[in-house]
């Protein structure tokens, strides 16, 4: 993830993005748009977008519909950045979000997104899988 910025130390990493889903999931977007960097970039590969400049990630996200909660379910977290594993819902739709942010500067400088439904398994697996 680093390129040639200066490196982070993890445990500031892990606190900006885990600050970012907080503020996301009480819909307090203005709140971290002070998490991201002015030149903030995102890429979302399963629908093929970019957004460029934290003031439009904020605003795409503030007009999004429906009361979305968002639950951090794991972080991994580097000296350039930190991986996110977010359990996203509205109460019937539910996604996961896997986030690649890195972070230059104190700011969470990009992110690459991919975002994923949350599924049954296509045939019983029971005797292989376990369900949690």
């Amino acid at each position: 993830m680093n390129n040639g910025e200066i490196m982070c130390d993890p445990r500031i990493a892990e606190k900006l993005a885990r600050d970012l889903w907080c503020c996301f999931d009480e819909r307090r977007f203005r709140d971290a748009s002070k998490i991201l960097a002015e030149d903030f970039e995102a890429a979302w590969p399963n629908t093929c977008e970019r957004i460029y400049g934290a003031e439009n990630f904020i605003a795409l996200n503030e007009a999004y519909p429906g009361s979305w909660r968002c639950t951090v379910e794991d972080v991994k977290a580097t000296s350039d950045g930190v991986v996110t594993t977010t359990r996203i819902s509205d109460g019937s739709l539910e996604v996961f979000a896997i986030s690649f942010l890195e972070v230059k500067d104190g700011r969470i400088s990009r992110a690459v997104e991919y975002f994923c439904d949350v599924i049954d398994p296509p045939f019983d697996r029971s005797n292989w899988a376990e369900r949690y």
